[in-house]
């Protein structure tokens, strides 16, 4: 009965009462250890980039979902200027479907260009060939050309919102089986651009994967504890229970209250080390009786990032 009572919050008599008396802050004052992250790779590549995107055909812009205004680099965004571009809004299994779908058309109107939204979790190859031929068709217009013998495309963003993961997404009907590209939970994996792979035979479509730039520096200190908590930062540079902070105040303002019976606790927190050290408690990550507090944080945020504490955006629109 006690197991139940934890996993299954909102069947407790006394979890509704609780919880409507919650308060979540209206305001979160966590200050990050760094307000930015800009390793040496990310120069080389963004000017590599500029110098190869010259011959693009199409770019396609890949966001994080539960981060669409947030997960853009404008810097980078600018060297594409002139070239077809088309935004696609990744990771979409974490965001509730009516809000991704006004965000998708409040962007198309606001830059007068498509956006899109994908899964990496769904079979999509209908979708995904008439993406490219939608592509295809925007090359073609702005190059006043009915067709070419091939088309390339760059795929850009920022890290971790998962570029080479949608471009993994048509392996399965081309040569991408045997060139399928590296994915990992960790921002930074891609270092530099790939080679050109071939996504599609007819019409000839070829991609390059690019490695994620962010910004030289941060906008602010709030901007660099959202992209951290969404895994596109490592939570090293914001420190781990900072971004788990930041992240439990998001989800307590969008009222998304599963990490409470997640972590065993009776009711929602606004306090971060109450939290990780209940979590600690429930998952054993003790030491010398002591709950390990950074650890939990971690656990915290992977946890969010499998969409275990509900389907969410960081963001107001």
């Amino acid at each position: 009965m006690r197991l139940t009572r934890c996993l299954h919050l909102r069947e407790s008599p006394a979890t509704p009462h609780l919880i409507k008396q919650f308060v979540p802050r209206e305001t979160c004052n966590v200050k990050p250890k760094a307000t930015n992250w800009f390793p040496g790779h990310m120069s080389s590549g963004l000017k590599r980039m500029q110098m190869m995107t010259r011959v693009a055909d199409c770019i396609i812009e890949i966001h994080d979902a539960r981060l669409p205004f947030t997960s853009r680099n404008r810097f980078a965004n600018q060297s594409y200027a002139g070239r077809p571009r088309m935004l696609i809004l990744a990771k979409a299994d974490l965001v509730k479907r009516d809000e991704i779908d006004m965000i998708c058309k409040q962007i198309s109107v606001q830059e007068n260009i498509p956006v899109y939204s994908t899964s990496n979790t769904v079979r999509q190859k209908q979708f995904l060939r008439g993406l490219m031929k939608d592509g295809v068709g925007m090359a073609n217009a702005d190059q006043l050309t009915i067709a070419k013998p091939h088309y390339t495309f760059f795929v850009s963003g920022i890290p971790n919102v998962g570029k080479s993961s949608f471009i993994n997404l048509f392996k399965k009907d081309t040569d991408l089986d045997k060139n399928k590209l590296k994915v990992a939970p960790e921002p930074g994996v891609t270092k530099k651009i790939s080679n050109r792979l071939k996504i599609l035979n007819s019409p000839s479509v070829f991609m390059y994967d690019t490695p994620g730039v962010n910004l030289p520096s941060f906008d602010s200190p709030e901007t660099v504890l959202k992209l951290a908590a969404c895994g596109c930062v490592p939570s090293t540079v914001t420190g781990h229970v900072q971004a788990a902070d930041y992240l439990l105040f998001w989800l307590n303002r969008k009222e998304q209250y599963k990490y409470a019976f997640l972590c065993g606790l009776a009711a929602p927190s606004n306090n971060i080390i109450e939290v990780l050290a209940y979590y600690a408690r429930r998952r054993n990550l003790m030491k010398d009786g002591k709950p390990m507090i950074q650890q939990a944080a971690q656990h915290f945020l992977i946890r969010f990032n499998r969409g275990e504490f509900g389907r969410i955006i960081l963001e107001d629109f």
